[in-house]
């Protein structure tokens, strides 16, 4: 059974007022880089500049951590270059 052309107005404004909706609200690539500037913003102030520092450092030392853990996989392998 076909829709009446009251029914299609209906299901058209609906459907308009779904995507203009969608279409204002904040997408996650927009979100995104709203996030990615304000980080810039407050690296600019130096506000997190410390805590960069910090999570840098805890990176590293993790990495070496891994590193001196495994030595004996990867040492033998320089030592026969």
């Amino acid at each position: 059974m076909p829709f009446s052309n009251s029914q299609t107005r209906e299901i058209e404004s609906i459907a308009k007022k779904e995507i203009k909706d969608f279409l204002s609200s904040n997408t996650s690539k927009q979100f995104e880089d709203k996030l990615i500037d304000k980080v810039s913003k407050e690296l600019e102030k130096g506000k997190l500049r410390k805590d960069v520092k910090d999570v840098v450092v805890k990176a590293f030392l993790e990495y070496f951590t891994i590193m001196y853990q495994q030595r004996m996989y990867w040492e033998s392998k320089f030592k026969s270059l």
